[in-house]
């Protein structure tokens, strides 16, 4: 299977798509891999982030200022797939675009993707008041959770902001993360689903299987129990990925 049919059923489906990604434990990875699947597809594939971002391996980094003027824009979009950022901010950090940007981006792609928020690496989080961030024209969103949540403490070494995490859900560094709890997380509207619109479509994935075998296939079973939602679980490095019946 591949990455793509965790949104689509076939690539048809695709066209004129933008697709939100948030929550933490491979969603950069997850960024390029759709990226790479939908290009053969696609002419014009877009990757981007409404956030800061680390330099990617995988594709050339590209700014915004370039895609403004039409001369320079029509070269980018020979590019396939385009990853666009507003700026660098330092030798290992991107800024992310702003969503008025985005949907000038979003208006001349094929389809587009990007992500929602950081996560600082952490397999799980606790969102500010301004993240994520899903505009408008947002058609789809993955909500993405790493399997190394499962069984960790709140003390910051597996969950990003722990102070924050620890007050919104009233719990103390040693609690200890079980599926039950995560799924709470990601699935209540104080939690991941503050501002995911309910038009949208919505799809989980957790990550981190190949490591993490038993820990992502329990918390992948409690989220489809839980979620009216489509669950995903398997790995990006690995390249797998299955559906939970």
């Amino acid at each position: 299977m591949n990455f793509s049919q965790i949104l689509f059923q076939n690539a048809a489906e695709a066209d004129k798509s933008c697709v939100g990604i948030l929550g933490g434990g491979g969603k950069t990875a997850l960024l390029h891999e759709l990226g790479n699947e939908l290009s053969k597809s696609y002419d014009h594939v877009m990757l981007s982030s409404l956030t800061k971002a680390g330099i990617s391996s995988q594709h050339q980094v590209h700014f915004f200022p370039e895609f403004e003027t039409e001369a320079s824009r029509e070269a980018l979009l020979e590019i396939n797939p385009l990853y666009i950022m507003g700026d660098q901010e330092s030798e290992h950090k991107l800024i992310g675009l702003e969503p008025d940007q985005l949907q000038l981006v979003h208006e001349a792609s094929d389809l587009t993707l990007f992500e929602c928020d950081g996560a600082r690496k952490k397999p799980i989080k606790a969102h500010q008041p301004f993240d994520p961030v899903i505009p408008h024209f947002a058609t789809h969103a993955i909500i993405v959770v790493g399997a190394d949540a499962v069984g960790a403490k709140v003390d910051g070494k597996m969950v990003h902001r722990p102070e924050l995490f620890r007050e919104l859900w009233d719990v103390n560094a040693n609690q200890t993360l079980d599926p039950i709890f995560i799924t709470r997380v990601l699935t209540s509207e104080y939690g991941y689903l503050q501002k995911v619109p309910k038009e949208i479509k919505l799809t989980y994935f957790v990550n981190k299987a190949d490591a993490y075998p038993d820990q992502a296939y329990e918390l992948a079973k409690t989220l489809s129990r839980l979620s009216h939602d489509s669950v995903y679980y398997g790995s990006i490095e690995q390249g797998n990925i299955q559906k939970v019946n």
